[in-house]
């Protein structure tokens, strides 16, 4: 055999080694994880209190599956929020401005998603020195248990967007980690009225609030 066949030969199972590691399933980066924080945290509020979420981190994101950072300079998140009044039942009347006098970036808008007055806080991730951040800031105007969760999505394009590392053909997600460390206060889910937040939530906390990033609060006179 010449030299030169041998040659290609090695370069064709080489590159055939390539193409199967980069569909190696153990190896595709799937669930990345960002933070979010609400502060000051507490369990009870006032009316008229303000209330903070921050959510800050790095161009390098850390992916669960892979336990590796990935550079996600060129990436569109989008993050958003539904506050939950918990003393009734389903989404009906849980416009959150009813609730709470929004303070919003030019990022940020309140965006009616129903027919039955159902919002969400829907925003934009702002990108500067490396570091992408969102913060909006809501002030409670009416007293009641409240569900708060802070999601955050790659967005309908998510397969157009590439990153070093990603898997051709692979889809992706994003959990927050809300508070990290704390339990958000899951037990006030308890009191609602709605087996969607007492029992559904409650089945699986970790799928359902944590990953959802969930945190639960009060707001009294």
């Amino acid at each position: 055999m010449k030299k030169s066949e041998l040659y290609f030969i090695v370069l064709n199972i080489l590159a055939f080694i390539s193409f199967v590691g980069c569909f190696d399933p153990d190896d595709c980066p799937e669930r990345f994880h960002v933070p979010a924080e609400i502060l000051p945290y507490h369990r009870d509020y006032h009316i008229g209190d303000t209330i903070t979420l921050i959510s800050k981190f790095d161009r390098h994101v850390h992916e669960i599956k892979t336990d590796r950072k990935y550079d996600m300079v060129n990436i569109d998140w989008f993050p958003n929020a539904f506050i939950q009044y918990l003393d009734t039942i389903g989404y009906n009347n849980s416009k959150i401005s009813k609730y709470f006098n929004l303070i919003l970036d030019k990022n940020c808008d309140e965006f009616l998603v129903s027919f039955n007055d159902h919002s969400v806080i829907d925003c934009k991730y702002l990108y500067f020195n490396d570091t992408f951040s969102l913060i909006y800031k809501f002030i409670p105007k009416r007293t009641g248990n409240y569900f708060l969760s802070q999601k955050c999505a790659i967005g309908p394009n998510f397969n157009e967007q590439n990153f070093t590392g990603k898997c051709k053909h692979d889809g992706y997600d994003v959990i927050v980690d809300m508070n990290s460390g704390k339990d958000g206060n899951i037990d006030i889910l308890k009191s609602s009225q709605d087996s969607l937040y007492n029992t559904w939530v409650l089945g699986d906390p970790k799928r359902n609030f944590y990953d959802r990033g969930g945190f639960c609060f009060r707001v009294i006179p």
